[in-house]
């Protein structure tokens, strides 16, 4: 008797003898046997097949492991130069702090004048000052020309000398209208470029009258003489004259003048109109 009989008429007996159900055949029994070894084959080859996918899965991905290299990003449109980066890099040796510092050669620009050059100026129109003296340069004053003497606010005319001695301001010819400003250090003596009467030089000399102004008239030429020696000071084109701060200027009452600075403001100013050389 074969094993499959035998296996059979067992369960036969068996089923028999517990007085329920029917037992499969045996055929049955190893049929279904073999459908679950063959399902449970087939998962496991399916799971085996999953576990190597999974494994190749992650050694592709260990092999494209490791740091990503980065793209750089740059601006959008060109620049001019490098970037500075606000920190400083670690590897700069930094500024050396043992060495001095450069010596300072220059503090700027040097200063060689303290304003304006030029000649003396004048007090401006107005001022009751003392002139400061002569301008300097001026060929008028060089005692090389002969020079007319207008004063600026009159409407014709000029100075002159008048036969009777005394400085007046005229409007013909009458007189010595002729002068010469001959330096004498920081003043001037002024005289009459052609000689007087008895063929002497003639310059302009302060003289006083009791209570009248004081005012000026023709007397021999003498460079030690005080009251012979006047300033010139120059005022634009026009110029201011005095003696020891006593300033030649025209009153209506009394012509041409000499008044103290603090008496009365300075307001005459003259032209010296150039008229070629002086005489020898």
């Amino acid at each position: 008797m074969s094993s499959d009989n035998q296996l059979a008429d067992a369960l036969r007996a068996l089923a028999g003898h517990g007085g329920q159900g029917t037992v499969p055949a045996a055929a049955d029994v190893r049929r279904r046997g073999d459908a679950r070894r063959r399902r449970r084959r087939t998962a496991s080859v399916s799971l085996a097949a999953l576990a190597v996918a999974a494994l190749g899965a992650g050694v592709a991905l260990a092999g494209s492991g490791g740091r990503p290299h980065p793209v750089p990003i740059g601006p959008a449109g060109p620049t001019s130069g490098p970037v500075a980066s606000p920190w400083p890099d670690p590897t700069s040796p930094g500024p050396d702090r043992t060495s001095p510092a450069p010596e300072r050669t220059s503090s700027g620009p040097e200063r060689t004048s303290s304003g304006p050059t030029g000649g003396t100026s004048a007090p401006p129109t107005g001022s009751s000052g003392p002139p400061a003296g002569p301008p300097g340069g001026d060929p008028v004053l060089s005692g090389q020309r002969q020079v007319t003497v207008v004063r600026v606010a009159a409407s014709a005319g000029g100075v002159s000398l008048l036969d009777g001695g005394r400085l007046a301001e005229v409007d013909g010819d009458e007189g010595r209208q002729l002068f010469v400003f001959a330096p004498l250090g920081d003043t001037y003596q002024i005289r009459a470029a052609e000689p007087g009467p008895d063929g002497a030089d003639t310059c302009w000399e302060v003289r006083s009258s009791g209570s009248e102004p004081l005012r000026i008239e023709a007397a021999g030429c003498a460079r030690d003489e005080p009251r012979q020696r006047f300033t010139v000071v120059r005022d634009g084109s026009a110029y201011a004259i005095s003696s020891q701060s006593a300033y030649l200027q025209f009153s209506p009452t009394w012509g041409l003048i000499l008044e103290e600075a603090g008496d009365a403001t300075v307001t005459t100013r003259f032209r010296l109109v150039d008229n070629g050389s002086a005489p020898g």
